[in-house]
């Protein structure tokens, strides 16, 4: 904008002493040409604002994608076709868009700047655009910027309708062996003091006579070569509870579709993992209130996918009390995943509680180091981070790669 403004200013600037300079000739050398050359000074700025607003008002403006619908990392086809009806040249153009190189790989971008259309003529362009990042969010021109051929003046076309796509996000396998592990216990964890409870245990003891077959542990008697029994006293839960946190960071908007993008891909990853393992998972978030998604098998992962690509972040801290609305109410302890970048001490408090009360928690946050992202948060102070680490719930950074999405600890 300064460039523009001090462009401007020296355009007028070299005007003002030719203006000056014509007259002071006319005054010293009157005559014919003298007179002329001044006259033509004089009006060039009113003729250059006459053209620049019939060209603002005469052109016309088309564009048109060619998917509205698209997965992370397809091409799509972007068309402009800027058109004069009349029968004069129309003043030099540029397009201004309204995403960034940072959302977009655009494979084709030949068009050069200013420009012009002739008399009853069309000039068509093609933007090759490669999507990048998840999200629901516009595309195309933001405004078109008509300069007169002097550059005396500068209008902005603004009355242009951006077209939406919906770029669902990239399905990546899950790897994390610590996470796993996790998901195995919580398939047997104890939620219940209802003793001889034969779908639970807590403990393992040494094959006693008289215990029925179905209270022998088949995978650990076939490890250790002895007998083990099942000692009962709770009950098995094969349940999962997912907590995603809509919060929207202090980031620009650009930064924050980036962040957003690596939040939702992690949460599709968890998703699908424990769907394919046929583990009851429920998904909660903020979207005007508590939303939840429920599902057994891995038929049901399609309505996941497509909530979540459809998500949207906004500015409200709803997501503390989103877990008292669900886990206090509830009182159904399980393996619960926090997936958050935003943790203060009183929700590292109220975790601590849960944890007393049997929940198996574990809290997934973004691996700063590997984000395209300035000026995004820490996820805790020292403080939080070591009362989670004594309370032994884990901290897991969340890394994405070309096929597979990775939680590693520091």
């Amino acid at each position: 904008m300064y460039r523009k403004v001090m462009r401007l200013r020296r355009t007028w600037t070299i005007y003002s002493v030719l203006l000056v300079s014509s007259m002071i000739f006319n005054r010293l050398l009157p005559g014919y040409t003298s007179s002329i050359s001044f006259y033509i000074i004089l009006f060039t700025p009113v003729i250059s604002f006459v053209h620049i607003s019939l060209t603002y008002f005469a052109f016309k403006l088309t564009h048109n994608v060619d998917k509205r619908f698209v997965s992370k990392g397809d091409e799509i086809v972007y068309v402009i076709k800027l058109i004069n009806p009349t029968s004069f040249l129309l003043a030099p153009f540029s397009l201004h868009y309204v995403s960034s190189e940072k959302l977009f790989i655009d494979a084709k971008n030949d068009v050069n700047h200013p420009i012009i259309v002739s008399e009853q003529k069309t000039v068509v362009i093609r933007k090759k655009l490669i999507c990048t990042y998840r999200g629901n969010y516009s595309i195309g021109v933001d405004r078109v910027v008509i300069c007169d051929y002097f550059k005396f003046f500068r209008f902005n076309y603004t009355a242009i309708e951006q077209h939406k796509i919906l770029v669902y996000p990239k399905l990546r396998e899950l790897k994390s062996s610590l996470l796993r592990n996790i998901s195995n216990e919580s398939n047997e964890s104890v939620i219940s003091n209802t003793t001889q409870n034969q779908s639970v245990f807590t403990d393992v003891r040494d094959y006693q006579p008289g215990d029925p077959l179905n209270k022998i542990h088949w995978k650990l008697t076939a490890k250790t070569g002895d007998f083990i029994s099942k000692d009962y006293s709770g009950q098995v839960t094969n349940k999962t509870k997912i907590f995603l946190d809509t919060y929207s960071l202090n980031l620009d908007s650009e930064s924050s579709i980036v962040y957003e993008d690596y939040m939702v891909e992690g949460c599709v990853s968890l998703v699908h993992f424990f769907l394919e393992n046929r583990i009851h998972t429920q998904l909660y978030y903020e979207k005007f209130g508590m939303h939840k998604s429920e599902g057994r098998s891995s038929k049901d992962f399609p309505r996941f996918y497509d909530e979540l690509a459809k998500l949207s972040f906004y500015k409200e801290q709803g997501f503390s009390k989103l877990i008292d609305d669900v886990l206090h109410l509830e009182c159904d302890p399980c393996h619960v995943i926090l997936m958050t970048q935003h943790i203060t001490l009183p929700l590292v408090e109220k975790l601590v509680r849960l944890k007393y009360q049997n929940y198996e928690i574990s809290i997934v946050v973004c691996d700063r180091k590997t984000m395209d992202i300035e000026g995004i948060e820490s996820f805790g102070d020292n403080q939080c981070q070591f009362i989670l680490t004594t309370s032994r719930i884990p901290i897991y950074y969340m890394q994405h790669d070309e096929s597979s999405t990775r939680l590693g600890v520091t």
